[in-house]
């Protein structure tokens, strides 16, 4: 069922503590030591070098079962944020096929494609896969269907055996515009919007063609459906 009113007020403050945390000015640091995504944002606009690939692999924990091929990795970033156009459900998936590896079994990295175009192209519509946020997109359908049939929690996205980053994309979008309906979602969402454009994230978040109100309100949901998720991992509702 619906999460209680107590328990969605709780996920949502969560949420907007976590972005406020990782989108703080790109001097500071989060997490021991880690940088905040302003610095990403900021270094996938210019020139990308092996050691930016290094740490952002790093950073995002994309390391565990693979060796990247660094410098491939950081030519990648340039050529996403270069694109004349991007398709998130055509060149997503076109990109967790083709990450360069240096070694370990080549896979689909949707989850490295979805983040390095998270922040190499800001003003599209992205939203980063993932496996917490697929069990609480897997739970508002449920929800959405009236609480009937099985709820899938912990299939990601997939079809014919591969990640379907597309059915994903549309899952993710289908519950963004149901935020936008829902009154404290838009407090918090225009609150940090607010707050950011007076400085709160430093100059990267401040500006607005850059940083376009879009990616602050997807952050946010990205947040909100990652604590949805680690909520139904630890306690299934």
């Amino acid at each position: 069922m619906p999460f209680s009113h107590d328990i969605r007020r709780m996920l949502l403050a969560r949420a907007e503590e976590d972005v406020r945390r990782w989108c703080c000015p790109r001097e500071e640091r989060v997490d021991r030591g880690r940088h905040p995504d302003t610095h990403w944002l900021a270094v996938f606009s210019g020139q990308v070098e092996e050691n930016d690939a290094r740490l952002f692999l790093s950073t995002f924990q994309l390391t565990q079962f693979v060796a990247w091929d660094r410098a491939g990795v950081a030519e990648a970033i340039m050529a996403i944020h270069a694109a004349d156009a991007f398709d998130p459900c055509v060149d997503i998936p076109q990109r967790a096929d083709t990450l360069p590896i240096s070694r370990g079994q080549r896979r689909q990295y949707s989850s490295a494609a979805s983040k390095i175009a998270t922040f190499a192209r800001p003003r599209d519509e992205i939203y980063i896969w993932d496996r917490l946020a697929s069990k609480a997109a897997r739970h508002r359908d449920w929800v959405r269907n009236g609480g009937v049939g099985a709820k899938y929690l912990g299939r990601l996205y997939g079809a014919d055996g591969r990640h379907d980053y597309p059915a994903f994309w549309r899952a993710c979008d289908q519950a963004r515009q149901e935020e936008r309906g829902k009154t404290d979602f838009q407090q918090v969402r225009d609150r940090l919007i607010a707050d950011f454009r007076q400085g709160a994230g430093g100059d990267v978040m401040a500006d607005p063609v850059g940083v376009p109100d879009s990616f602050i309100e997807r952050r946010l949901l990205d947040k909100l459906m990652f604590w949805e998720g680690t909520l139904l991992e630890s306690r299934p509702i």
